[in-house]
């Protein structure tokens, strides 16, 4: 069915904020899948100009895009004062330092302040609960509470230091299997900061869950790294829900739709 006129305007830029927005936060082939489906598009007719005004623009040609807007005020408000902070991150993950990266919003010494967990106390003890000497099963002991509070960051800085901590842990795990000399032994490496993502990710959405379960305020993006590393940790169902809640509220991140299309293929072997 041919899309109409309108359709393919809205299409069209759809498709051109995903190119920026997968390229912001380094995702590569989501970019590049956006900008080829881009391509094939039919050619917008550009408007001849009817003013000196607008033969001026032509003339010097648009502005560059640096980054994109953001229609969630608070969050819009955190990416300009990151903004230098922001470049700087990103060119560290272009030059693939993505330890430095990371550490531009996420340095190693806050993380381990924040993530370091303390012992459960007589009333977080599950003996201690209520009923004839049996845990309550409707309220499962969760990991211990953070430290300390997690820093005010705009979700598109967050994504960034995050997944640079991803790549960190997967570059560092290649390395490791080059090093092992048998077969068998290369399903022992394993990404050695999954776990610090997956507990700093777990705290975020628990700071921003509502009574109903809704996350408020998420734009996806968060949902599709943290689904993520819950499928890297073997945990396929939670790792399914979280992806196919960040294509209902971004679906043009094509990376989500092939990691989904992984987790399928998985639980169908």
């Amino acid at each position: 069915m041919a899309l109409s006129e309108r359709e393919t305007g809205q299409l069209r830029a759809a498709l051109q904020e995903a190119v920026v927005k997968c390229s912001e936060r380094c995702l590569y082939q989501s970019s590049k899948w956006a900008a080829e489906l881009l391509t094939s598009l039919p050619e917008e007719d550009a408007p001849e100009p009817e003013d000196s005004q607008m033969t001026e623009v032509l003339a010097n040609g648009m502005p560059p895009i640096v980054v994109t807007g953001n229609l969630d005020p608070e969050e819009s408000a955190l990416e300009a004062k990151e903004i230098n902070k922001y470049l700087l991150a990103k060119s560290f993950f272009d030059c693939r330092e993505f330890d430095r990266c990371a550490a531009v919003f996420l340095p190693e010494t806050m993380l381990s302040g924040i993530l370091s967990t303390e012992p459960l106390n007589a009333s977080q003890s599950p003996e201690t609960s209520k009923g004839k000497g049996k845990a309550r099963q409707s309220t499962p002991i969760s990991r211990p509470p953070l430290s300390a509070k997690l820093p005010r960051l705009s979700q598109k800085s967050l994504f960034l230091a995050l997944y640079a901590k991803f790549m960190s842990g997967e570059k560092t795990k290649d390395e490791d299997t080059e090093m092992v000399m048998g077969p068998h032994d290369s399903g022992k490496t394993i990404n050695k900061n999954l776990v610090t993502i997956s507990r700093y990710l777990e705290a975020w959405f628990q700071e921003r869950t509502t009574e109903t379960g809704e996350v408020m305020g998420s734009q996806g993006w968060l949902e599709y790294l943290y689904g993520m590393v819950l499928a890297k940790e073997k945990n396929e169902e939670e790792a399914m829900r979280l992806l196919i809640r960040s294509v209902h509220l971004y679906p043009m991140n094509w990376g989500c739709w092939l990691e989904m299309t992984s987790l399928i293929s998985r639980v169908e072997d």
